[in-house]
């Protein structure tokens, strides 16, 4: 995603946050903080479930816009969101958490969710729904012209 912000609309700087939903001993190998880019884990949350690591640099910094590519609502990252000091915050739409938000991007309704989530476990890479929804968000992106 970042890759492609920059390739793609000329983005200088990129800035990334995601949350683990296992302990800190149990995270991948392959995920590593790197500059302008973290994580932070089950273990990070402190009593009320918001992140205690690098979540102040995080939500202090003044992003041009800050985009939450989460499908359904992952607290702690809503916490980050709401926290945000971004100009302008996007995320999916979701009647618990669009007040946080200043754009809203639509998901298209299935028509049996529970029955197309057991057919997508079975015939699909668990990915190409994020896959999906990234590409939604970049063809969306280019539609607008933010500078």
């Amino acid at each position: 995603m970042a890759k492609r912000l920059k390739d793609e609309f000329g983005v200088k700087r990129v800035g990334m946050m995601s949350y683990v939903n296992e302990d800190t001993k149990d995270t991948p190998n392959w995920l590593v903080k790197k500059l302008d880019s973290g994580y932070f884990c089950k273990g990070d949350l402190n009593w009320y479930g918001w992140p205690v690591k690098e979540f102040a640099a995080f939500v202090d910094t003044p992003f041009d816009i800050l985009i939450d590519l989460e499908l359904d609502p992952v607290l702690p990252l809503k916490f980050i969101v709401r926290a945000s000091a971004a100009g302008m915050k996007v995320g999916v739409e979701n009647a618990d958490w669009n007040k946080d938000l200043d754009l809203q991007l639509v998901r298209e309704p299935s028509e049996d969710p529970e029955e197309l989530e057991e057919v997508d476990v079975i015939l699909q890479d668990p990915k190409d729904e994020w896959r999906e929804h990234t590409e939604r968000t970049i063809v969306f992106l280019n539609k607008i012209d933010f500078q």
